[in-house]
């Protein structure tokens, strides 16, 4: 969430009239906030909670995925969890809660709104972590061995969470400052500043970037490896293997296949991941460029304002979406989901 999404502006315009006869500009951003946070936002929400949570079921039962794979997916989805469950307790007091009730407390939106971003980068930088290594196990598959193991994961999760802390200390030094010391409007500007710069870069656009040239990586590997599983059907001639080799091979063949299976089902989520951050894009360039070429004007206000709601649905919809991405690709976790709901009661899968 780029942007605190707790206010609309102090200028006079903002109680000027959006169009003839319309709803001034500030009740046009709050109906615009009651429809994308709370109408669409709220049952995101709810359902991302629960699907994160049956996907955790489905990887702990899931034995076949690499481990450390299964470990990432895992984690991210513990953390949708809390992320999607800190967002409603954030978002939705504003829009249904007066200001005197006591889910509308400085304090507590301060806290919820610096837990939900730490969060919110977590989860951006553990998605990075799946997308680099499907990259090591597509395009380095012997090294990726070496280079990517149970240990260097755990360590990788543990940096994550201690640079997405980082990354928000100007977020957590503006909101201190602003309500223990509100006179010094000098410096509380100045950690607004490096916040909207490090949730610009280090929190969209780099890992952006990065899942999109993964994304191009992974996506050509796998057409080599198409090609090349695919070679002796075009070449006849090759297929002068014995039975015994054959059967050597048939083992071999089945993980490469699921392996392949897994990658590409990834890559989908990537790709879902990569479509539903494109719009904390504008949001970052708005931020990156308010203070040098934007004043606090209606127009930058409703335009910050409004793209904050769209990537903060945005971002809600990329915890919720993973799931429905695993169920409706991998047959395997269909019949897990039936297990676990009660639907089926086969020993095997």
């Amino acid at each position: 969430m780029a942007a605190n999404t707790t206010g609309n502006g102090s200028v006079p315009c903002m109680m000027q009239e959006a169009w003839l006869g319309g709803p001034t500009h500030e009740d046009f951003l709050r109906y615009n906030r009651l429809i994308l946070l709370s109408i669409l936002g709220l049952p995101v929400c709810v359902a991302g909670i629960v699907t994160s949570g049956l996907s955790i079921c489905l990887f702990c039962c899931d034995k076949k995925a690499p481990r450390t794979t299964r470990k990432l997916l895992i984690v991210t989805s513990l953390i949708d969890v809390q992320f999607l469950l800190l967002s409603l307790f954030y978002l939705q007091p504003l829009t249904f809660c007066k200001r005197t009730s006591p889910l509308r407390l400085p304090l507590l939106n301060n806290i919820l709104f610096v837990l939900v971003n730490i969060l919110e980068c977590f989860r951006n930088w553990l998605v990075v972590l799946i997308g680099l290594e499907r990259f090591l196990v597509v395009c380095f598959p012997v090294h990726s061995k070496v280079w990517w193991n149970g240990k260097k994961t755990d360590g990788l999760i543990g940096g994550c969470f201690g640079f997405s802390i980082v990354v928000r200390l100007p977020l957590i030094s503006y909101l201190a400052i602003e309500n223990v010391k509100p006179e010094w409007s000098g410096v509380t500007e100045w950690f607004y500043q490096l916040h909207s710069f490090t949730d610009s870069i280090l929190v969209t656009l780099i890992p952006l970037i990065v899942l999109i040239v993964c994304s191009l990586q992974i996506g050509r590997g796998l057409r080599r490896s198409d090609r090349f599983r695919l070679g002796p059907r075009e070449y006849p001639e090759r297929q002068t293997l014995s039975t015994v080799s054959q059967k050597q091979n048939t083992s071999s063949k089945c993980s490469i296949a699921r392996r392949v299976k897994l990658t590409r089902g990834l890559l989908i989520v990537i790709f879902t991941f990569t479509f539903f951050m494109l719009p904390m894009v504008p949001v970052s360039i708005v931020q990156l460029l308010s203070h040098h070429f934007f004043t606090s004007n209606c127009a930058y206000l409703i335009t910050v304002h409004f793209c904050s709601y769209v990537a903060a649905l945005g971002s809600q919809m990329n915890s919720t979406a993973n799931f429905f991405v695993y169920i409706v690709y991998w047959g395997k976790y269909r019949k897990m989901l039936k297990r676990v709901l009660g639907c089926q009661y086969e020993k095997g899968i």
